[in-house]
């Protein structure tokens, strides 16, 4: 096993006591985080959606399906209050989302019907 020195830090590193406090280290350098400015008060409503759609995923785990699909929807609904040029974007684009979802639906149909009609094929050839 190898020895590593630990280096000393503060006074005993030959440094002046006051090195290292927060009145000396400039704010928003690498160690510490600008203050807020006055004017730039805390986005609440993400920290409550976050919050209400845990609540929500907790209550439907623990057999609360009904609560917790209240509690997640209305997260949900509080989180996208935020998003309104997102919601007016997917609105505009849902006549898409829509036609592309029934071609999918479409050929998957296609395909479970020449499954239905391939199975009953290799049925007659069986029963022979």
């Amino acid at each position: 096993m190898v020895a590593v020195s630990i280096p000393r830090s503060g006074a005993q590193a030959g440094y002046p006591k006051s090195f290292g406090s927060y009145a000396e280290v400039p704010a928003g350098s690498a160690s510490l985080p600008a203050p807020a400015s006055a004017t730039q008060s805390p986005d609440w409503t993400h920290y409550v959606a976050a919050g209400t759609l845990i609540a929500g995923g907790v209550l439907m785990v623990t057999g609360h399906k009904r609560a917790g699909m209240a509690v997640a929807a209305a997260g949900t609904a509080l989180a996208l209050v935020e998003e309104q040029e997102s919601i007016k974007s997917w609105w505009k684009n849902l006549p898409g989302y829509l036609d592309d979802a029934q071609e999918f639906l479409d050929k998957i149909e296609g395909y479970l019907e020449e499954a239905a009609l391939q199975g009953q094929r290799l049925q007659g050839i069986l029963r022979r």
